[in-house]
C-alpha cells in the first residue's frame, strides 16, 4: 500500500484538529510517555475499539501505524482537553452507536467480544460506500437533524457513517501532526528559507506535503 497516495485521496472532513503549541506538546508527550491512567475520555472498551479502528485506518506498513505512533492516546487527551461538551457528547453517542451496530450485525452479546475483523467489516461498508449510498445517509441525517428532537427515530446507519467519517478525519490529522511523521515522512525544514509561490511541489519536496 502506498500510504502517501491514499492520504492524498482522502478528505479531512469535519474532524479538524486545532493546532497550537499546547496541542503539539501534548502529541509529543504521548509519543514518549504512556499514561497509566488512560483512557481519560473514553471508557476502556471504547478506547480498545477506537484504537483498533484507528489502526485499521492507518495500519503499520513501511511507516509506523496509529498504534505505534500512539495516536489513540493523543486523541483521547485531545477530546478531553480541547473539545466542547456538545462535541464530546456527540462523539460518545457515536462510539456507542458504532458498538451497538456491530453487536447487532454480529449477533454478539458483549462489547469485549468485538474484534478487529468485526470493525474492519464496518469500515469497508461505510468508508468505501458508493456515492449514492453516502448521499442517502447524508440526506437522512440532514432531514432528521432539521426536525425537533424526538419527532423521528435516529438512523443508526447514518449516525455511524458520520461518526466514522469524523474518526477518520481526526486520525489523519493526528497522523499529520505527529513528530515522527512530520520529520521523517513529510517534507520538513526546521529553518524555513525564502517563500517561493506557484512552484511545482514535485520539484520542491519530491511530491511530499510540508510538515506543520
Amino acid at each position: 500500500m502506498d500510504r502517501r497516495k491514499v492520504l492524498k485521496k482522502i478528505g479531512y472532513g469535519s474532524g479538524a484538529i486545532i493546532v497550537s503549541p499546547q496541542i503539539l506538546n501534548m502529541l509529543h508527550s504521548c509519543q514518549s510517555l504512556v499514561n497509566k491512567n488512560l483512557p481519560i475520555f473514553f471508557t476502556k472498551i471504547q478506547f480498545q475499539i477506537i484504537s483498533k479502528t484507528m489502526e485499521l485506518i492507518i495500519p503499520k506498513t513501511d511507516i509506523p501505524g496509529s498504534t505505534e505512533l500512539m495516536l489513540p492516546e493523543f486523541l483521547d487527551n485531545y477530546i478531553d482537553i480541547v473539545m466542547s461538551q456538545s462535541d464530546k457528547e456527540n462523539l460518545s453517542k457515536g462510539i456507542n452507536n458504532f458498538i451497538k451496530l456491530i453487536l447487532i450485525e454480529t449477533s454478539k452479546n458483549q462489547s469485549n467480544q468485538i474484534n478487529i475483523i468485526d470493525i474492519n467489516v464496518q469500515l469497508k461498508k461505510y468508508l468505501k460506500a458508493n456515492d449514492s449510498q453516502i448521499e442517502r445517509w447524508q440526506k437522512t441525517q440532514e432531514y432528521i437533524s432539521s426536525k425537533p428532537i424526538g419527532d423521528f427515530p435516529k438512523s443508526l446507519e447514518s449516525e455511524v457513517y458520520n461518526f466514522l467519517i469524523q474518526i477518520r478525519s481526526l486520525t489523519l490529522n493526528a497522523f499529520r501532526l505527529n513528530e515522527y511523521i512530520g520529520e521523517k515522512v513529510l517534507a520538513y525544514d526546521p529553518i524555513p528559507g525564502k517563500i517561493i509561490g506557484c512552484v511545482d511541489l514535485n520539484q520542491t519536496t519530491g511530491g511530499k506535503r510540508w510538515s506543520l
